[in-house]
């Protein structure tokens, strides 16, 4: 085989690869869809963690959930406060985030992530309320080009652009909501699948605590 055409096919397997690449509308259907969870763990203060398989996408999809009596909208606003991450969400202390744009229709961010024994990972995302009105919060993973317009305070790593996160709150009934955080998203570099997906898991469980940690106690100045 020449080398030339060793070199077709690999340009080739390489398109083809990325056109398989589900479109975020694509994987935020699949977060929702609720066939092929498989529960893997559920924490002593009742956290529920879930995974299932995307087609064509190498990782695995994690759903954390819980049910629990919360002001869905502070929720939705201490997700939404992507330049205070530092300060409250705490599992995650090796990480920095800015806030580079916010409008009524969303904002961008910038995101710096210290990952033990491998490369720092970096991304931007854009963050939205899918449905006005509503407490669901979804962001999505951009290209570094994007940025580009930005006043970003880069930070060496590895950049990923491969991901979308989504949380919901449904109501149930005496005040309860069921909280979910959804994500699926490829770490990049040279790191087995099987690790990201743990990577992936613990991350958002720690997340996932600190964020309603962080809603009940301004609930609670809120109410002093």
């Amino acid at each position: 085989m020449t080398k030339n055409l060793i070199m077709v096919i690999a340009l080739l397997s390489f398109s083809m690869s990325a056109l398989l690449k589900a479109s975020p509308m694509v994987l935020k259907e699949s977060l929702y869809d609720e066939l092929n969870w498989s529960i893997v763990e559920t924490t002593d203060d009742g956290i529920s963690v879930a995974e299932k398989s995307i087609n064509d996408v190498a990782v695995k999809a994690v759903k954390v959930s819980q049910t629990v009596r919360i002001d869905p909208e502070m929720l939705a606003r201490v997700i939404e406060d992507v330049a205070n991450y530092g300060r409250f969400l705490t599992s995650a202390s090796s990480m920095e985030c800015d806030l580079l744009s916010s409008d009524e229709s969303g904002m961008v961010g910038y995101q710096y992530v210290d990952v033990p024994l491998i490369s720092d990972r970096v991304y931007g995302f854009k963050m939205y309320r899918p449905v006005a009105g509503e407490t669901r919060v979804d962001w999505e993973l951009i290209p570094e080009s994007t940025l580009e317009n930005y006043a970003v305070n880069k930070r060496s790593g590895v950049y990923i652009d491969y991901g979308v996160g989504s949380w919901s709150m449904n109501k149930l009934e005496d005040d309860l909501y069921d909280v979910s955080y959804r994500l699926v998203m490829d770490p990049g570099g040279w790191i087995p699948d099987s690790v990201s997906d743990y990577f992936n898991r613990v991350s958002m469980v720690g997340i996932f605590k600190d964020a309603l940690v962080e809603t009940q106690r301004r609930s609670l100045e809120g109410q002093g």
